[in-house]
């Protein structure tokens, strides 16, 4: 069994397109679960609605009832849970690991799950991606972590990333093959010896990984989460491309318009935090790169950016969650 999990807060226009794709899946059994996260501005209640008036307009919705849950209700449900879209209301804003969590464990209360898909908000997947993450694990047993092709939602001849590579020695990262032609094939393993992670738009996992190593880990609350749990997983697990596994990602649209001023603020601060709890033989140099990115905000006017970088430098905390 595979359970995707769609993670929403404030976007429930988003999550409504991103679910009208998924009903289109062929070729795997799966169950959707959507975790709300707190939103404020009446996504829940939309993206129920949407889901109780389509009904009869597709067959999954038909075969898997909606089911509303609590958080606590989610995390004590009991095992083997019966056939269902879950939405979940999380009762506040978790973050990106922590609201995938929540999915996460719903899963795991089944012990017939295998994978769990965790896919953005943002997201529309073509009808045979499912099929094709599972073909690629299939194939490889080893592989614990699987993505797919990620192409522009706005632009479906560029590709945003074929997973991504990381540089420990400044704790920043990069997508790979990015803006690059989307109508090139490219093959699975040539992929694979030239990535680090994946990307947590489209992030395939095995459950055996996340009951080996862990869940996401919820101290990030946003950004760097897909490559700690690869860098967890190094050893015990590969991770892998699909690249006949086609999503498309309207970048920026989970995280409220991209790298605005919260945005900034973690992707700086979790270089720290990633690099004390992973690589801290790397910590003065990512040290220094803050210092770069300082400079870099000043010289752009960028005032308030440039404060919370100070700010991380000093180790004092800015935003509360």
């Amino acid at each position: 069994m595979i359970y995707i999990v769609v993670l929403n807060w404030r976007g429930a226009d988003d999550t409504i397109a991103c679910l009208q794709s998924l009903m289109d899946l062929q070729g795997a059994a799966f169950q959707i679960i959507v975790c709300d996260n707190g939103s404020d501005d009446g996504s829940y209640e939309c993206i129920r609605d949407w889901i109780q008036s389509h009904r009869d307009n597709h067959a999954y919705l038909r075969a898997h009832p909606l089911r509303e849950l609590t958080r606590k209700e989610a995390e004590q449900l009991s095992p083997e849970p019966p056939p269902a879209l879950y939405l979940v209301q999380t009762g506040a804003n978790l973050g990106y690991s922590g609201g995938n969590n929540v999915g996460i464990r719903l899963a795991l209360t089944n012990p017939q799950a295998e994978f769990v898909w965790l896919l953005n908000n943002d997201t529309e997947a073509e009808p045979d991606s499912l099929l094709r993450l599972v073909e690629r694990c299939q194939a490889r047993p080893d592989i614990g972590i699987c993505g797919s092709k990620l192409v522009y939602h706005h632009d479906r001849g560029l590709i945003q990333g074929l997973g991504g590579v990381f540089n420990p020695w400044l704790a920043i990262s990069r997508h790979y093959k990015i803006n690059q032609s989307s109508a090139v094939p490219y093959k699975d393993d040539e992929v694979d010896a030239h990535i680090d992670y994946i990307v947590g738009a489209s992030l395939f996992v095995r459950t055996s990984l996340l009951r080996d190593i862990g869940l996401l880990e919820e101290d990030y609350f946003l950004y760097f989460e897909e490559i700690d749990l690869a860098r967890r997983a190094r050893g015990k697990y590969s991770i892998g491309m699909a690249t006949a596994s086609v999503v498309y990602h309207k970048e920026g649209a989970s995280t409220d318009g991209g790298r605005g001023i919260l945005a900034d603020f973690y992707v700086l601060r979790n270089r720290l935090v990633y690099t004390w709890k992973n690589d801290p033989k790397y910590i003065v140099t990512v040290w220094l790169g803050l210092f770069v990115a300082l400079l870099n905000r000043l010289w752009r006017g960028e005032a308030k950016k440039a404060w919370n970088v100070l700010c991380i430098i000093a180790g004092r905390r800015i935003f509360s969650r």
